[in-house]
């Protein structure tokens, strides 16, 4: 990264080679000061304890972990983050071990993966960090607990236990029979001796399906309600067990930006009268952005901060279409209401913070081929041959990971950094 840094820094962004993933480091700040001023304002608002917890799987990098964190950006920055695979952490915790930093706190695997695969690498990170927390979804997670033991002599498994409301993915129902045999399990003293539930956990990933901040809304109080009415069955089912301690955590990236929606009196009265545990958000997507967030109607599309910069390489006037170097590698085959693979920015655009001109998007995409085509209605010329063009992806997650770094630019379009992110497995 060093080399790359050496060689590319101060370039324009208009410079570098293709295809490569930019990110504007302003609105990455902006979109991070955002969601915590916003959690800030419900902290505040309510009087309770709301806590964040920033998801790091889009990019998967230390520094852009230290922002969602609020580390240079805000004055309380906060310490929990989650995590979609081990290799974030180690990363992530090795970077800090080596740079004499030390901003995560507690960190969350967020995979309900209670398997001796898993609990080896698991042992290992809940060395490495204040609190780990896992997941637990059904009463053979708790069990395959029980036969491995404590993580260590002096600490037990701090477990969420993850609530399906909604989305289908993971995540037991609540007042289902499974719910119901897994609280049974959680009661057990063997249990008990190694395993500690620290919360409940739900994630509406439906919400991306929405298409309006209201919208959004009403599915973070079903979130919320969601998590609640689980405390509710755990006190009736474990009544040594404090559920007033317990930290709820709900959030996606649509339903945590519907606290754009300030001083909203069913959320404020539900966290302040009725919410049992300690509310906690949690979202990832945000720092960043892309199509499939723009199209849940709660963002602009200036906000999004990261680009798949391409060259225009060939173009077919007769079917009025245009050739570019990226295909489904660099912008992978993931959709949203919004036509094709991603849409195309003119680069002298791109940075700026007003509404964009969209006139091309990328229709079809094969390997290193992608196909452009006009957005309907549109009478703009084809680019010439060499062009770079911004594309606004589809899903930022997915594209990143196809990127083995990411440019940082600065609002003249100058690289500032190279960031490296902790990838795969």
């Amino acid at each position: 990264m060093s080399d790359l840094l050496s060689i590319y820094k101060g370039v324009h962004f208009k410079e570098l080679p293709t295809p490569s993933f930019v990110i504007n480091e302003r609105k990455f700040n902006e979109n991070c000061i955002m969601m915590l001023e916003n959690v800030e304002e419900l902290r505040s608002a309510t009087g309770k304890n709301v806590k964040f917890r920033a998801h790091i799987k889009t990019h998967k990098t230390a520094k852009g972990t230290f922002k969602q964190l609020g580390v240079g950006l805000v004055n309380n920055p906060t310490d929990s983050i989650l995590i979609s695979t081990v290799k974030e952490a180690q990363g992530l915790l090795d970077y800090e071990d080596k740079t004499g930093k030390d901003y995560v706190k507690d960190i969350c695997f967020s995979l309900p993966a209670c398997i001796p695969e898993y609990l080896e690498s698991l042992v290992a990170l809940s060395k490495m960090v204040d609190h780990l927390r896992i997941f637990v979804d059904c009463k053979e997670h708790l069990d395959n607990l029980v036969k491995f033991g404590r993580p260590q002599e002096t600490k037990k498994w701090s477990v969420f236990l993850k609530i399906d409301m909604g989305t289908r993915r993971a995540g037991v129902v609540c007042h289902s029979k499974e719910f119901r045999q897994t609280l049974s399990r959680l009661s057990d003293p063997e249990v008990l001796e190694v395993v500690q539930l620290y919360g409940i956990y739900a994630h509406a990933g439906h919400s991306y399906s929405l298409t309006s901040i209201i919208d959004s809304h009403k599915l973070l109080m079903d979130e919320i309600q969601a998590v609640n009415e689980a405390a509710v069955e755990i006190k009736k089912q474990l009544e040594s067990l404090d559920v007033s301690k317990l930290v709820l955590s709900v959030g996606a990236t649509p339903t945590s930006n519907s606290l754009r929606i300030r001083d909203e009196p069913l959320l404020i009265d539900f966290v302040q009268n009725k919410l049992i545990g300690t509310l906690e958000i949690h979202c990832g997507n945000y720092c960043l952005y892309d199509l499939q967030q723009l199209s849940t109607g709660c963002i602009k599309d200036y906000e999004i901060a990261g680009f798949v910069l391409g060259s225009v390489v060939s173009h077919y006037e007769e079917r009025n279409e245009i050739l570019t170097n990226t295909g489904v590698m660099a912008l992978t085959r993931e959709t949203s209401k919004y036509k094709g693979h991603g849409v195309c920015v003119k680069a002298n655009e791109v940075l700026d913070s007003k509404p964009y001109n969209i006139d091309w998007y990328v229709d079809r995409v094969s390997q290193e081929h992608g196909i452009l085509k006009p957005c309907e209605g549109s009478t703009t010329e084809h680019f010439a041959l060499g062009t770079k063009i911004a594309i606004l992806p589809q899903h930022a997650c997915i594209v990143m990971a196809q990127f083995p770094y990411y440019f940082v630019v600065d609002d003249n379009g100058m690289v500032t950094d190279v960031w490296l992110p902790f990838q795969k497995w």
